[in-house]
């Protein structure tokens, strides 16, 4: 009797003890999964047809965001802590850009305009498209909206893509909000650093 007691001992702390390596293979795998983390909160994983998806939620509804970049891939990018605020404060976005850009910085200005604009019911701001300028080789008007830094207003908000010397987010002195990148595709990561500002992914 008291072997068999014994046995049954056994077995039951083998049993246990089975039931905790499997846990910790499970979450060890999911902690030292490469392609998938949890940054503040939010949920972040690789997206092979755009870049890596973002988890955000609203009123316990989820929203997957696509980003080209990942949080841990812009936090080195300064920015300035009032604009989130300035942002939230009016009631529309315009987004102006060069118009003798190539098309890769649009792509940051309509991860923006997504994240901002009705279509997703996140923020739900009013938001345009526009060009700095007429094109220099363009023979007649384009019919775009033309929209620069001044034309800040109590309602609307500015958001100027350019290139220049360093990338980064800032303000200039009207309020107009600055994405700047020392090229293209600095121009989005750029502005993936704004969009994670925005949703308080990063906490600036």
């Amino acid at each position: 009797m008291k072997t068999e007691k014994k046995v049954v001992i056994f077995l039951s702390l083998l049993l246990i003890a089975l039931v905790s390596f499997g846990i910790y293979v499970i979450s060890t795998k999911q902690t030292t999964n490469p392609n998938e983390y949890i940054y503040n909160d939010f949920r972040v994983f690789k997206n092979p047809a755009i870049g890596y998806t973002v988890v955000a939620y609203l009123e316990e509804q989820p929203y997957h965001l696509q980003l080209r970049y990942d949080p841990k891939n812009v936090t080195d990018i300064p920015i300035d802590s009032r604009i989130r605020s300035s942002i939230m404060f009016k009631e529309a976005v315009f987004f102006t850009i060069d118009p003798d850009f190539n098309s890769i910085p649009v792509l940051g200005a309509s991860e923006l305009a997504t994240i901002l604009g009705r279509r997703l019911g996140i923020y739900d701001k009013r938001v345009f498209g526009a060009i700095t300028k007429e094109s220099e080789n363009a023979t007649e008007p384009s019919g775009n909206l033309i929209v620069d830094c001044d034309n800040v207003t109590q309602k609307s908000n500015i958001v100027r893509l350019q290139l220049g010397p360093e990338t980064k987010v800032f303000l200039e002195n009207n309020g107009c909000i600055i994405v700047q990148g020392t090229n293209e595709w600095e121009i989005v990561r750029a502005s993936d650093r704004l969009i994670y500002h925005i949703l308080e992914v990063i906490k600036d």
